[in-house]
């Protein structure tokens, strides 16, 4: 079940229409909390939460963390991971991102991932902003 307040991202095309869907919602003193709803195909050999979906979980809400603060595209240059415990599939996996700097042409963000209480990845990025002028 999707908690109340979340809003689907737009993930209509490409790998995050085979990923998601995505979701997120603004909180009232500032930033984003984004989940996504497990299921079998985010599952790995051992029924547990595949590590690649949950890195393209924390991938998508970190760029759209990017482009809610700078108001342009972005693109990830660099994704460190950190795995820190498994999760069963069929569970709300909640994710939150925080800008440590954004410059006119890079965003340095870190975020992480849970299953309820369980901290599940951590991890830091890089993208690149783009100009208007693209």
């Amino acid at each position: 079940m999707i908690p109340a307040g979340f809003m689907p991202m737009d993930d209509s095309m490409g790998f995050m229409a085979l990923s998601g869907p995505f979701y997120w919602r603004e909180h009232a003193g500032g930033g984003y909390e984004y989940g996504f709803m497990s299921d079998e195909r985010h599952a790995n050999p051992n029924r547990v939460l595949h590590g690649g979906a949950l890195t393209t979980f924390v991938d998508t809400l970190l760029g759209h963390a990017v482009v809610r603060a700078s108001g342009r595209p972005c693109a990830t240059i660099a994704l460190n991971s950190q795995f820190v415990a498994g999760a069963p599939i069929g569970q709300w996996i909640s994710g939150q991102a925080r800008l440590q700097k954004l410059t006119r042409s890079l965003a340095f963000i870190e975020g992480e991932a849970r299953a309820g209480d369980t901290l599940l990845i951590t991890c830091t990025a890089i993208f690149k902003v783009f100009s208007d002028e693209r």
